[in-house]
């Protein structure tokens, strides 16, 4: 006799293994021991989601959200939102749960630097992010792949925006902007 797989099924499989990828690339991330001990907690909480969606039992044709699950990844961005030092950016289990829902992955907000080399890194960046967010074919092909791409140009993102910010701060730079 052979088992039925439910047609969501790989979806929720997909959802846990990002969830883990991403809680090993929290792990993996260098960063200063404050953020580390953060670093370790938003990884506990992907983690947890991963176990949520591995252990759900779909049924029906709908596909749902488990309160545990999205419990644990609403910590993971809490976290994160709190402690840019971490270097996620907001909403950034979006990625995880884009298998699942029709919620967008995240976009960029314009930094608006008045330095015209950090102007470029932004358009740099936030063009890679676009491309990764919308390569279909690349996040099929190479799952792992692309998402360890998005969360380092988001790494470097979130770590630009801290730059752009003190920049922008200085009293030279102030009046420089539109």
């Amino acid at each position: 006799m052979t088992a039925t797989v439910h047609p969501h099924a790989a979806h929720y499989a997909t959802a846990a293994a990002r969830a883990r990828l991403i809680a090993e690339i929290a792990l993996d991330r260098w960063a200063p021991d404050t953020a580390t001990r953060i670093l370790r907690r938003i990884a506990d909480h992907l983690t947890e989601a991963a176990d949520h969606f591995d252990a759900y039992t779909p049924l029906g044709d709908v596909v749902t959200l488990q309160f545990e699950a999205c419990a644990a990844l609403r910590e993971a961005d809490h976290l994160a939102e709190q402690f840019p030092h971490t270097r996620f950016p907001q909403d950034f289990t979006s990625y995880v749960l884009a298998p699942l829902s029709e919620r967008p992955l995240p976009d960029t907000a314009p930094l608006r630097p008045g330095s015209p080399q950090m102007a470029r890194t932004e358009s740099t960046l936030a063009h890679t992010i676009y491309v990764l967010n919308t390569d279909t074919a690349h996040q099929a092909e190479r799952p792992e792949a692309w998402l360890r791409e998005a969360m380092e140009a988001w790494r470097k993102w979130v770590q630009l925006s801290e730059l752009v910010r003190v920049d922008n701060a200085r009293p030279r730079n102030r009046h420089a902007r539109p």
